[in-house]
């Protein structure tokens, strides 16, 4: 088959390189693509790391050598189901893929940290797009080329200058724009709405389509730099609460007033007004 990726692989190798498979630690072609791998081949991500009670479901590694796999043709088939990505190296240095993936796995302040999904294709993909490529090497780090799915059609891409690259301790992946994080933010403030509000909310319905109105207040909320949970709560209960009660908030910005001034002053007033109709 003369596809991209086909083509990728075959100009890898000829060029001496290893290739190897990043994937999807839930997919079903796990089982199939380490039935007859030797433990040399392959490595569990998660494993010797803080995730590691995750390490059998979590991404793996594998280093191809036969490109005719059945289950590795099958992903070749099937790249909507946000599988992974492929890649290159110099030789089959697979514990030093492993050991750069691993110390970049979690992000954010101590206590505070998440796993970083480096594993997804669209995840990948934003990094890329996003960083200047002087960072692509530092993100890549012993990867010599990337080939992945993103947005329907494939893609790749050559690291500039692979090698082995300590983590920085502000990585500027950290800053790529989540496309998807908007539509979670207010999937999850419906569903606390609904759980802790739900009957300002069933007043709401009656007259107006609360993704409507929840994506006006959020707009507000962005407008007036208002970034915390705790504002952002504030603001989405309390302006349900005006919504279908009785009470009016003077919420405007003061001239010159910073935003942490007007998130103090319109909460001290909001406050007053719950009070005083008690």
């Amino acid at each position: 088959m003369d596809s991209l990726p086909h083509r990728w692989m075959a100009q890898q190798q000829q060029s001496g390189r290893q290739l190897c498979l990043m994937l999807e630690g839930n997919h079903e072609a796990r089982q199939p693509l380490l039935a007859d791998r030797a433990p040399s081949h392959y490595c569990n991500l998660y494993s010797e790391t803080p995730a590691a009670e995750l390490a059998n479901s979590g991404p793996l590694i594998l280093l191809l050598e036969q490109l005719n796999e059945p289950a590795l043709a099958d992903l070749l088939l099937h790249p909507e189901s946000n599988w992974g990505w492929l890649a290159s190296l110099a030789a089959s240095d697979l514990a030093g893929m492993a050991r750069h993936w691993r110390e970049r796995l979690l992000l954010g302040p101590e206590g505070q940290q998440a796993l970083y999904r480096f594993h997804d294709n669209r995840t990948l993909a934003r990094a890329l797009a996003h960083l200047a490529e002087e960072h692509w090497p530092v993100y890549l780090g012993p990867l010599i080329s990337v080939c992945y799915w993103h947005e329907g059609r494939w893609c790749h891409h050559e690291n500039p200058a692979p090698g082995d690259y300590p983590a920085p301790e502000q990585p500027p992946w950290l800053n790529t724009p989540n496309p998807q994080a908007d539509a979670i933010l207010h999937a999850n403030i419906l569903r606390y709405l609904l759980a802790e509000h739900s009957e300002d909310l069933a007043a709401l319905v009656e007259f107006q389509d609360p993704r409507i109105w929840l994506a006006q207040v959020l707009e507000q909320a962005r407008i007036w730099q208002w970034r915390e949970p705790e504002q952002l709560e504030f603001l989405v209960v309390s302006r349900l609460a005006e919504a279908t009660g009785s009470s009016v908030v003077h919420w405007q910005p003061r001239a010159g007033e910073a935003p942490e001034e007007h998130f103090e002053r319109v909460a001290a007033q909001w406050r007053r007004e719950v009070g005083s109709g008690e």
